[in-house]
């Protein structure tokens, strides 16, 4: 990958994790999440006029768009279950890391992607090291039957982080679908539209369950919703823009090193402990994101 690309990815992946982080603080994260999104439309509004004016839209682009906002309609869904019920240092780095297992296995079949084998090194440290943040956790949501548990009690009791690996698929799932649509329209374009999608999507469904929740989130946290606004289509456009330019095949492990960074905000802002072992799995990530970016 180019010193660009990698730079571009870096940048994205700390605006990523300060916006999940943004989501667990607050009090209903779908509710925040829509509020977000719909902040993010208005604020990027010109930005996406001058681009549609410029780049236009081709119409062999409008099936990815339509796609992809399916998509991050289950992903914001998802996500915002797995922060309901589950602690960041968990729903986020097992999400990410089913993103960065599941990608490289869709993406170099279906679009014929060509990895190295230090490319494949890169990603394999990137996920051992999530894997291993939090192996505690998965061991005992995947434990044995002979422990006298029943399955469905395993997964009520460990309901983040189920609903956390299903986020990991419909990350990998809209990242392969964004890969081709990127090349059908300019990333301002495409990357504005998806967010329209999910938001509108989204709308019919807060206002009928969550629309005290949504109003509540606005009056106590204006502010951090108009961050999240920014960092969450930022992050995104990012992303897209990176992808015009690297393999998503790397792209999407290299963002992982966004899981280092929600570890750190975690630390800082909602007083998780960072143990030897997570600080030992972070320096297995970094090490991984420099195969990755150096010599991938």
């Amino acid at each position: 990958m180019t010193a660009l690309a990698t730079a571009l990815v870096l940048v994205s992946a700390l605006m990523h994790a300060t916006w999940n982080m943004l989501a667990k603080r607050s009090s209903h994260p779908l509710a925040f999440l829509w509020l977000v999104n719909l902040s993010s439309t208005v604020m990027f509004l010109p930005v996406f006029t001058w681009a549609i004016w410029e780049h236009g839209l081709p119409a062999s682009a409008l099936p990815w768009v339509v796609a992809t906002g399916v998509l991050h309609i289950l992903y914001i869904s998802f996500l915002s279950q797995a922060y309901r019920y589950g602690a960041l240092s968990i729903a986020y780095p097992i999400s990410r890391g089913t993103g960065v297992a599941l990608v490289p296995l869709i993406a170099i079949p279906l679009l014929g992607e060509e990895i190295s084998l230090v490319g494949v090194l890169g990603i394999s440290l990137v996920l051992i090291g999530i894997l291993s943040l939090y192996a505690r956790e998965i061991r005992l949501l995947f434990r044995p039957s002979s422990v006298g548990v029943m399955l469905q009690d395993r997964l009520a009791s460990n309901r983040g982080a189920v609903y956390a690996l299903i986020t990991g698929v419909t990350i990998a799932s809209y990242s392969v679908v964004d890969k081709i649509g990127v090349s059908h329209a300019h990333p301002l374009v495409y990357g504005y539209l998806i967010f329209v999608s999910m938001t509108l999507g989204l709308t019919p469904y807060v206002m009928n369950n969550h629309q005290e929740d949504a109003w509540r989130e606005w009056r106590t946290n204006p502010w951090l919703v108009l961050i999240g606004g920014l960092f969450v289509q930022a992050t995104y456009l990012i992303i897209l823009a990176a992808m015009t330019i690297a393999p998503v095949s790397y792209i999407v492990p290299l963002r992982e090193v966004s899981v280092l960074f929600g570890a750190i905000l975690g630390m800082l802002f909602l007083k998780e402990v960072m143990t030897t072992t997570r600080i030992v799995a972070a320096l297995i990530i970094t090490g991984g994101v420099i195969l990755i970016s150096v010599f991938g």
